[in-house]
């Protein structure tokens, strides 16, 4: 079937004829097929989720995947393991680089198929670490609000105990390099949306990890007082201002006001 599938895809045939045939493609997810078919299946359709030449390849590649994941779940589990989602997230994808925000959206997926499988709690403490490593390289904007969306939806994903802090801590650092040399409305709109996301994950760690709050809050002062003239730190940390608690402003005043590190200048 998935030599069927690959052909089809690659052939000049009309697109509604494609589309029908896919549709049947997708219907026989249901039949009985042995792992090595399976395995092919997966392989072909994440090719096509990933470096599909156009939106009809990715789309297919979705649709397929989906259907025989649903139906063929344990052999999914077995594909989407841990070994393979570190390669991409630390090697990427054949042509595509490991930041490529396609990598994400498919780890996104992916972790949607196998929620009910055993084997995802190996991927979510995978991915406390990984998430980690990826906040502390300074992704693009684009890049962190994509890693935004998939803690939002799996927050047993966001690092945990002391890491959590480090991760608020590095997420703050990550907002203050953000820029945008964009004047077109479109694309700053799109930055604002990006930088949203980012603050209100950040928001949402310090409503579950109080502990958290303090911590950021100090990197936010140490980026903004910073006498680095090299260095000018984004307007996007002022995202984060309309999250701090009201009651925490006297408390961090005084923390800063008293703390040895902070010169005059």
């Amino acid at each position: 079937m998935d030599k069927i599938l690959e052909g089809l895809v690659s052939s000049s045939h009309p697109l509604p004829l494609k589309r029908v045939i896919v549709r049947k493609v997708v219907e026989s997810a249901e039949h009985w097929l042995d792992k090595a078919q399976c395995e092919a299946m997966f392989d072909l359709t994440t090719r096509l989720i990933l470096e599909g030449q156009d939106p009809f390849q990715r789309q297919v590649g979705h649709q397929v995947l989906e259907a025989y994941a649903r139906y063929h779940r344990p052999e999914f589990e077995s594909f989407f393991n841990k070994t393979f989602v570190l390669s991409l997230l630390q090697q990427g994808y054949h042509s595509l680089d490991r930041k490529d925000v396609a990598i994400l959206d498919y780890i996104h997926n992916g972790l949607k198929l196998i929620m009910s499988c055993p084997s995802v709690l190996d991927l979510f403490s995978l991915l406390q670490v990984e998430v980690l490593r990826m906040v502390c390289e300074r992704p693009e904007p684009q890049l962190c609000a994509r890693l935004s969306d998939l803690l939002t939806d799996f927050v047993q994903c966001i690092p945990k105990g002391k890491l959590s802090i480090t991760f608020c801590q590095q997420l703050v650092r990550t907002i203050s390099h953000f820029q945008c040399v964009s004047t077109q409305e479109r694309e700053l709109r799109e930055y604002v949306s990006q930088v949203t996301k980012v603050s209100n994950l950040l928001q949402n760690i310090w409503k579950a990890e109080p502990a958290t709050l303090l911590p950021s809050l100090q990197e936010v002062f140490a980026s903004i007082s910073s006498t680095d003239a090299s260095f000018e730190p984004s307007v996007a940390l002022a995202s984060l201002v309309q999250h701090i608690p009201l009651q925490m402003i006297t408390v961090l005043i005084r923390s800063l006001t008293t703390d040895p590190n902070v010169k005059d200048a």
